[in-house]
C-alpha cells in the first residue's frame, strides 16, 4: 500500500470531504487511517496530500512543505474572509492601475513576511479556533497571533474585465457548491453560507458595472494564506480586493537562490 496519495480537491469541498470521497472510491481504504497534510480552503481547489495507514503517524514530517498556487484577485470587493466565502462589501473599483504598476507592487511582496492570521482560520487561540472567536464576535478580547513565511516567487499572468451581473452569477455558483449540514450545530460548521449568498445577491443591482480580475502564480512557504496576500496586494494598489479563485498546483520542497529564482527539489505527485 502506498504511503500517500495526492488528490485533486474541487471548489466547495472541505479537505475532510475530499478525503472521504477518496476513501469511498477505493474499497481497500474503508478501514484504513487517512489524514491530510496541509489544509485547503473550501473555495480553493487543487492538490491535497493524503497520508495513508501507518504514514499518518509521521504527519509532522510533512509539515512545512512549500506550495505553488495560481490565484485570481477580484478588485473592487472585500470580505471578512478574504475570499468569496465571506461577508462582502463593495469599495471603489474606479482606481486605475497599469500592468506595470501591478507587476511592481506584486514584486514588492517577494521575500520574508509577517502578518496576522486571518480571523476566519483554524489557528487556535485560547483553546478555540480563531473562526470561533470571529463568529462569536469576541475578537476584541483576544490577541491575534502573527504568522511568518516567505514568498519565493510571484508572477503576474494577466488581467481581464468582467460585467457585474456575470460576476455575481459566477460567485453565487461557486458558493452553492459548498455542502453544509443544516443539522450540524457546531460553531462555524455552516460557513454562514445562507447569509453570504444573500449578501452577494444584494450586488445584482449593479449588473452593468465592470470589475477587474488579475491572475498570478506564486510559490510560497507552508502556512501562507493566499486570500490574505490577495487582499494585501489590492490595498497596496490603493483599492480593495479578495481572492476570486485559488488553485494549488504543486506541493513539495522548493530551494530558493535569490528573490524570484529557485527550483523544486522534490514534488509530491
Amino acid at each position: 500500500m502506498n504511503k500517500y496519495a495526492v488528490i485533486s480537491k474541487i471548489v466547495g469541498q472541505t479537505p475532510l470531504q475530499a478525503l472521504e470521497l477518496f476513501r469511498s472510491t477505493i474499497p481497500e481504504l474503508m478501514d484504513v487511517s487517512l489524514t491530510y497534510a496541509g489544509r485547503l480552503d473550501p473555495m480553493a481547489s487543487g492538490k491535497l496530500l493524503i497520508l495513508i495507514g501507518n504514514e499518518c503517524k509521521n504527519r509532522k514530517q510533512y509539515d512545512g512543505l512549500d506550495k505553488e498556487y495560481e490565484f485570481e484577485i477580484l478588485f473592487g470587493f472585500k470580505s471578512d474572509t478574504g475570499d468569496v466565502l465571506g461577508m462582502s462589501e463593495e469599495c471603489s473599483s474606479d482606481v486605475l492601475f497599469s500592468e506595470y504598476e501591478l507587476k511592481k507592487v506584486t514584486r514588492s511582496f517577494l521575500g520574508n513576511f509577517k502578518s496576522p492570521y486571518p480571523v476566519f482560520s483554524s489557528k487556535t487561540v485560547e483553546g478555540k479556533p480563531l473562526f470561533h472567536h470571529a463568529v462569536e464576535n469576541n475578537l476584541g478580547d483576544i490577541t491575534i497571533p502573527m504568522i511568518k513565511g516567505r514568498i519565493y516567487q510571484i508572477a503576474f499572468c494577466g488581467m481581464r474585465e468582467v460585467i457585474a451581473g456575470k460576476l455575481i452569477e459566477n460567485i453565487l455558483e461557486k458558493v452553492s457548491l459548498l455542502r453544509v449540514n443544516d443539522s450540524d450545530t457546531r460553531v462555524g460548521s455552516g460557513f454562514r453560507k445562507n447569509e453570504i449568498v444573500e449578501r452577494w445577491r444584494t450586488f445584482q443591482v449593479i449588473e452593468e458595472k465592470k470589475f477587474v480580475i488579475a491572475k498570478f502564480r506564486t510559490v510560497v512557504t507552508s502556512g501562507t494564506y493566499i486570500r490574505t496576500l490577495a487582499s494585501q496586494i489590492a490595498v497596496k494598489l490603493g483599492t480593495c480586493g479578495l481572492a476570486y479563485s485559488i488553485h494549488r498546483t504543486k506541493i513539495g520542497r522548493f530551494r530558493s537562490f535569490t528573490k524570484n529564482l529557485g527550483f523544486w527539489q522534490r514534488t509530491f505527485n
